[in-house]
């Protein structure tokens, strides 16, 4: 019965990792030239991966753990003007991570986008507009410097929290990542909130659907005017990390019982963690203290 619930499991999750679709967070392309497509992965599990032999799922070390928290920002991928407006309702998403062990947990992530240096994301792409700048949307392939390493979870309840089993080594491994991390670079196509995490899952054996592929057409109309996106053609395509579709992903995979969902746990325990007792974690230069400024992804 364990081997058939593993084959089972292996299918239900896609080891070719393909992606799940789900109304509002995909779009096939629009006649305006607008489509949105997670991209997919290549492989669910390392070939490392720490597994059930039967049931084919992680396993890990009593009292190890791995969690990866969203805060989805519950935008609509539908079309030009549907994505636009969700992200005008709500103009940032995150992601973050708690890494425990039997004596310690671990809370944070990477926030950024303050402002301080440069314009916001989307103040820097407005800005552009007024200006009659060619390509307004560039300003989203600019990498910020002002990234901070955020202990806690910044005053933010998660829409979903996802726990998975660890070995001791891969805890390790996993804690060298977040104290190595360069947290004064993030930007949108890479170096975000989402990307750390993702990464920290593949240190365990597990790669996670996070990335999606804008098409986005060279005009678009808003309110009876028209918008000049772009005229060179290389920013057609934007691809980047953002939480709507980890969360999807993860999800799917607690279902399945590859993780499972500890949201009403968190929400419910008030599990926000304490700053971490790990010198190198907490005395990190780039560390701040809880805060809601971030405006990311």
């Amino acid at each position: 019965m364990k081997t058939l619930t593993g084959l089972l499991v292996t299918i239900a999750i896609g080891t070719a990792g393909c992606t799940h679709v789900v109304p509002g967070r995909y779009a096939p392309m629009q006649p305006d030239g607008w489509s949105a497509q997670p991209v997919a992965i290549t492989g669910r599990f390392a070939s490392d991966a720490d597994l059930d032999p039967a049931t084919r799922t992680p396993v890990g070390d009593e009292g190890y753990y791995l969690y990866i928290l969203t805060k989805a920002g519950d935008w609509d991928y539908s079309t030009t003007r549907s994505y636009l407006l969700s992200h005008a309702r709500q103009p940032w998403g995150h992601s973050w991570l708690i890494l425990e062990s039997p004596g310690n947990r671990l809370e944070g992530g990477l926030n950024g986008n303050f402002g301080r240096e440069k314009p916001k994301y989307g103040d820097g792409v407005s800005q552009k507009l007024r200006a009659g700048d060619p390509n307004p949307i560039s300003y989203l392939w600019v990498t910020m410097s002002d990234g901070q390493m955020e202990v806690g979870n910044g005053s933010r309840n998660p829409t979903f929290v996802w726990r998975m089993p660890i070995n001791r080594q891969q805890y390790q491994l996993i804690q060298k990542h977040v104290t190595q991390w360069k947290y004064d670079k993030i930007g949108v196509r890479a170096n975000n909130c989402v990307d750390i995490v993702t990464e920290a899952a593949e240190l365990a054996g597990i790669n996670l659907i996070h990335r999606v592929r804008l098409t986005i057409p060279p005009e678009i109309k808003m309110q009876g005017k028209t918008l000049h996106v772009w005229t060179d053609p290389k920013y057609r395509i934007l691809e980047y990390s953002t939480p709507d579709v980890l969360e999807v992903d993860l999800r799917h995979l607690a279902r399945f019982g590859v993780g499972c969902d500890v949201t009403e746990k968190y929400l419910v325990s008030n599990m926000v963690a304490p700053k971490s007792k790990d010198s190198a974690l907490a005395g990190s230069r780039n560390s701040k203290k809880p805060g809601r400024e971030y405006a990311g992804q």
